[in-house]
């Protein structure tokens, strides 16, 4: 150490070392802020910055050193060979240049100090390379451990400077990185010159003359002036260009920000390979700018294209991006070219058009399917049965056709509203689907109407034993809230090509085998049968005839009379309507009145029954009673007792002598909505009767929660009463309960004395029956009073001389 500073203090002049150090530090810093201008310059100038700081280091390094080698104060002349002096500077210029390319783009904690001392290598490359470019006429001697010692020292302090250069940007640390390689350049020169030691040889005449001394001063001066020049062209450079970078930096991130602030994502594209994008296309994508930048922007492309280069703004393009959720996003795409990086480039507008997309497709949806129960609706379904039919005509198969329609759905929505029967059609259709196979395409066409295709069959049997599996699984009970409803369906089946080639009349035969299922009492399937088109016509006509009829009031009404036992006196009569058509002569009530049940004029017709029975009660004795049945429909329509009202004011005719018959069906509907309608009519003075008494589940609690005047036991159970014992039974316990509840009792069709004999003497029965008599016009009841007058004293006596019956408690 001694000797470095000897030779630093003894053997230079200190005058031109420090010139030589202030060389040092400003070549330094030109060298790093070159270097560090490499790193932030786009990388399409970044090669040529490297070059800048290459060549200003190593022209720095070489200056500094060579005019440290002029404040060297040899002990014998000195010049020096002018190719070893130029070759030291171009090594020095290229290795510096390798170490800053080395420190820019390696770009980690690893490689950056290798290229750091790849530049300090450099330094001392070519400081030795420069001694041995020395002419002197004397021995030189170099202290081995010096030398390691200055090449480690340079190197560590440049490896250093590249360090503190690349994580600093700011100019403390272009201070401190251009401080620590001067410091690396200053103590390898010096120390190595401390290593240095000349023995001069035996003097011999030397034809150059030694520089005087202010030639040397001179020459160093020159040396330096000219380094600092290159050094400030260098600086001056890197300023100026970093001002203009900040301009452009700012200039970027002004319109980065307006681009972040469009509701579009941009994508800038050179080549296929996105260079640039905003935030919105990030977002759209759910992934990183980081992820993006150098990707090509096909790898992004599910399905569709982007627009062609020379296509117009006018003719957006159409596509699917993936998402890093694996999603795909539908966008519209606009293309334009522009310059970027000073280079043409591609702009793509992407517009995210999903919500546009699903609107449509849900607009799209809606008008093919069915919007409660996402079924497929009318039209869908006929397009599906074409398509069924064309591919069964081309592969030589059959297609089956299969109507369902619900039992009485009508009543489920008249009585528990119309959200209870938009529940149970969504339950039936997922019933439905369960049921069936699985290339069978169900829809609902309309109400509770559904039609289900099925392809590819290969028998009837096949067909109606899928449809019968439908009608079973939507029978079943199910449970809405805390409604327990059970509901039935009935199924219509028609083939292609064996019933027809053409889908309306496909359509119109499944309709026509759905209207004979339910004509057969419900809930059961029906194949097409030819007969069914001409029944169906004849049905049709009799329901017109039959709507003319009650508008034209052409209906009539019949009365059954019943008499009291015990005495034989006629208490009221059962009005019953009765059609004699002019064509089909006398109508069967069994057809006509289903007929009004079915088509809704059940309504109509019911109305009229009841204002026509209470004008006829008007001519009969005080006392006598008329009986008008209510059908479920007049009950459910909610108006009953208004029209029971309107009847009753009309005719005049005293409530009490008027008696409402309702079924057991009316009440299991909905029992609350059936008890307030029972109590109005109650309150009217109306007589409540509950007729086909015995034939329903739960007969028995209807007594105890309704308030019913009368029951009518049926004629099932009295047919042949005499006969069977278990019925007799049945009838006397239906009988004494309804005496201990104080209900009067009519028992009907009855038909024999010994029906009447098997009752026992029960004077407080009503008789009702063909014994007593048929039904009679209106003509016939004024004179009934007295042709009845025989057969009624026969039943008096019939009963009267009978044994009085007891039951077997046993």
């Amino acid at each position: 150490m001694y000797r470095v500073l000897y030779c630093l203090t003894v053997e230079h002049d200190l005058r031109l070392v420090a010139v030589a150090a202030l060389l040092c530090l400003v070549s330094t810093l030109g060298a790093v802020a070159t270097a560090r201008r490499a790193i932030d310059a786009p990388a399409g100038r970044r090669t040529a910055w490297l070059l800048v700081a290459g060549f200003v280091t190593g022209v720095g390094i070489w200056g500094t050193h060579f005019v440290s080698m002029l404040a060297y104060q040899a002990p014998v002349p000195v010049s020096y060979h002018t190719a070893g002096t130029i070759g030291s500077l171009a090594l020095a210029v290229f290795v510096s240049t390798c170490g800053w390319t080395l420190v820019v783009r390696g770009a980690n904690a690893y490689v950056t100090p290798i290229g750091g001392a790849l530049v300090g290598a450099g330094v001392a490359t070519m400081h030795f390379m420069g001694i041995d470019a020395m002419n002197v006429g004397a021995d030189m001697q170099w202290d081995v451990g010096l030398v390691i010692a200055a090449i480690i020292l340079g190197m560590q302090f440049a490896a250093g400077s590249a360090f503190v250069m690349t994580r600093y940007s700011s100019r403390f640390g272009l201070v401190a990185s251009a401080s620590l390689l001067a410091l690396g350049v200053v103590s390898l020169h010096y120390i190595a010159m401390g290593a240095l030691t000349l023995t001069p040889e035996v003097v011999v005449a030397s034809s150059v003359a030694p520089l005087s001394e202010g030639s040397f001063n001179l020459l160093a001066i020159t040396i330096a002036l000219a380094v600092v020049l290159v050094v400030g062209i260098g600086l001056f450079a890197a300023g100026l260009d970093q001002h203009l970078g900040a301009r452009r930096r700012a200039e970027m991130v002004r319109m980065r920000t307006l681009a972040d602030a469009t509701f579009e994502g941009i994508a800038v594209v050179d080549d296929g390979v996105m260079q640039d994008m905003n935030t919105r296309f990030c977002e759209l994508l759910q992934l990183e700018r980081e992820d993006l930048l150098d990707t090509p922007i096909n790898k992004l492309i599910v399905d569709g294209e982007l627009p062609a280069r020379d296509a117009s703004d006018e003719t957006p393009a159409k596509c699917h991006l993936r998402r890093r959720d694996g999603t795909f996003l539908a966008v519209q795409v606009r293309r334009r070219v522009m310059v970027f990086d000073q280079s043409p480039a591609d702009v793509f507008a992407f517009r995210d058009i999903s919500a546009e997309e699903h609107v449509r497709a849900r607009m799209t949806h809606l008008a093919h399917h069915d919007a409660l129960t996402g079924l497929p609706n009318r039209l869908k379904f006929r397009e599906s049965l074409e398509a069924a039919m064309q591919d069964a005509w081309a592969h030589d198969t059959m297609v089956a056709l299969v109507c369902f329609d619900l039992d009485r759905f009508k009543e489920v929505n008249d009585v528990h509203g119309h959200a209870v029967g938009d529940e149970l059609l969504k339950a039936v259709s997922e019933r439905m689907l369960d049921a069936l196979p699985s290339t069978a395409i169900a829809a609902r066409l309309s109400g509770d109407e559904f039609a289900v295709v099925l392809p590819d069959v290969k028998n009837r049997e096949d067909v109606v034993r899928i449809a019968q599996r439908v009608v079973n699984s939507v029978g079943s009970p199910l449970t809405i809230g805390s409604l327990h409803l059970k509901v039935s369906a009935s199924g219509g089946v028609t083939l292609f090509p064996l019933d027809g080639e053409d889908v309306d009349r496909l359509m119109n035969q499944a309709d026509l085998a759905l209207y004979r299922a339910k004509g057969l009492g419900r809930n059961q399937v029906s194949d097409f049968d030819p007969k069914l088109g001409q029944m169906m016509q004849e049905r049709r006509l009799l329901e017109n005839d039959l709507a003319l009829a009650i508008e034209d009031d052409l209906l009539d009404l019949a009365f059954q009379p019943q008499a009291r036992i015990g005495d034989g006196r006629i208490v009221g009569y059962e009005a019953l309507v009765r059609w004699n058509d002019d064509r089909r002569g006398a109508v069967p009530p069994s057809e006509f009145v289903q007929i009004a049940e079915d088509s809704g004029l059940i309504l109509k017709m019911g109305g009229w029954v009841l204002r026509a029975a209470c004008r006829e009660a008007m001519n009969w004795p005080e006392g006598c009673r008329v009986a008008v049945n209510v059908s479920p429909a007049q009950f459910r329509q909610g108006n009953l007792v208004m029209s029971v009202q309107q009847a009753l004011a009309a005719s005049g005719l005293s409530p009490d002598r008027l008696e409402i018959e309702i079924t057991e069906g009316v009440l299991i509907d909905d029992e609350e909505r059936a008890l307030n309608v029972l109590r109005a009519l109650k309150d009217l003075g109306v007589g409540l009767a509950i007729d086909d008494f015995g034939t329903g589940y739960s007969s028995l609690s209807y007594l105890r929660a309704f308030p019913f005047d009368k029951i009518k036991i049926d004629r099932s159970f009295m047919t042949g009463l005499h006969l069977d014992r278990e019925a007799q039974i049945i009838v006397q316990a239906t009988i004494d309960l309804a005496r201990e509840l104080g209900i009067r009792v009519v028992v009907e069709g009855v038909e024999e004395l010994e029906e009447l004999r098997a009752l026992g003497n029960q004077p407080d029965l009503v008789l009702q029956g063909y014994l007593l008599s048929r039904p009679l016009s209106r003509g016939q009841l004024a004179g009934f009073q007295t042709a009845s007058a025989d057969v009624r004293q026969s039943i008096v006596d019939c009963v009267a001389g009978s044994p009085i019956r007891t039951r077997n408690r046993a």
